[in-house]
């Protein structure tokens, strides 16, 4: 009963504070990916390559910086699973409608390309705007723009959420 008290509080929240979870650029997914790191490894029988020491994976405006960053591919070597790891790991992204950039940091994170979701996980935060989302696990489901945080998750911690009010235009006279 909790995790549902906890889920619909946080989905009541979000679906309630002026700034509600963006969605990504379509034409992000379109873009070609590119990697930059200090070494590579690939393994073709496993699909699978390995990149280690100040990793770039950028996609359009989508950019995550890692320490180490792991590929799954499928057959035709598209990335399936991408998972970084660093102190922090960081992703960022512009989105539709707003001047900045989500952005998102954690010690670990995967994103799962078929369902266009990232997981952040230990010491996790989604930064919007002037809004912060913070707890041990967070999903940020990109194709729907929604986030789920803390056990809603599969997390085990509470999810602290700054909002910052919007100033409301003023009525002229």
């Amino acid at each position: 009963m909790k995790a549902f008290a906890l889920s619909f509080t946080l989905t009541l929240v979000l679906t309630l504070a002026p700034t509600t979870p963006a969605r990504a650029l379509e034409s992000d997914q379109q873009q070609p990916l590119s990697l930059e790191a200090d070494a590579a490894e690939m393994d073709e029988a496993k699909r699978l390559s390995v990149y280690t020491g100040k990793v770039i994976v950028r996609q359009g405006t989508l950019e995550i910086r890692a320490d180490q960053v792991t590929i799954h591919h499928a057959e035709d070597k598209r990335p399936e699973l991408i998972i970084a790891t660093g102190q922090p790991a960081t992703y960022q992204q512009q989105v539709e409608g707003e001047q900045r950039p989500i952005q998102a940091e954690a010690l670990r994170m995967e994103y799962q390309a078929t369902k266009d979701e990232i997981t952040l996980i230990d010491q996790a935060v989604v930064f919007q705007g002037t809004d912060t989302f913070r707890s041990d696990r967070i999903v940020y489901d990109r194709l729907n723009a929604r986030v789920k945080a803390g056990t809603s998750a599969q997390g085990k911690e509470r999810v602290r959420i700054h909002i910052t009010p919007q100033n409301e235009p003023k009525a002229q006279p």
